[in-house]
């Protein structure tokens, strides 16, 4: 971190309370490159069926948003969103509606990330591109957080990864879109139409 304004959200995450923590640095650092739960099934997110729809061939997200947070970072992902999907081929319409939405866009600030996804450590924060909480979740179940403080170059592969998991998709080991990318090397992670497919099928 060199910036003025991220010392001070390090700072101001570490004066938060993460004794209920259950995600060590260590933890962290194992994880890099190494996705945890790459057997777990998909698992469609109930509030987006009907929603989600493949028709003659055509893959159509539609869900209505509201912004939240770092207003630039969470608008910065509705692009990345739209884009990386349009590259799969997935057609993702998102049209704001701040009092009947279907997903909350929040750029987060560390101690957000760090308090839920449970880490014990606020540095290990800035290695996090975002978090989609389950869909139950009582405070964040209809958000996506994603981190201002990440690297940009790793921003819109992140945000399509995070909003792969609101749609249900689950870890891979495949160098797909829902793999993590080895640290210190260039992301080669694609979206796969093997990706696109477990989409369709858990919409169908």
């Amino acid at each position: 971190m060199s910036t003025k304004p991220e010392k001070q959200e390090l700072k101001l995450c570490q004066s938060e309370d993460l004794s209920g923590c259950t995600v060590s640095a260590q933890r962290v650092k194992a994880l890099a490159g190494n996705p945890a739960g790459i057997s777990k099934v998909d698992v469609a997110n109930p509030y987006y069926k009907g929603k989600v729809v493949y028709q003659h061939g055509k893959l159509t997200i539609t869900l209505t948003y509201v912004l939240t947070g770092n207003i630039a970072r969470a608008d910065a992902a509705i692009k990345n969103i739209k884009a990386m999907y349009a590259k799969a081929n997935i057609v993702v319409n998102l049209a704001p509606n701040s009092s009947k939405f279907d997903i909350r866009i929040h750029g987060a600030n560390l101690s957000e990330l760090a308090q839920g996804v449970g880490l014990c450590d606020c540095k290990s924060a800035l290695y996090i591109g975002g978090w989609a909480p389950h869909p139950q979740h009582v405070k964040w179940g209809n958000a996506l957080l994603v981190n201002p403080h990440s690297p940009l170059r790793t921003w819109k592969m992140s945000d399509a990864h995070e909003f792969g998991h609101k749609l249900g998709l689950k870890h891979r080991d495949d160098n797909g879109l829902m793999d993590y990318p080895e640290p210190g090397k260039p992301d080669r992670r694609k979206f796969t139409p093997a990706d696109r497919q477990r989409i369709i099928d858990l919409y169908k």
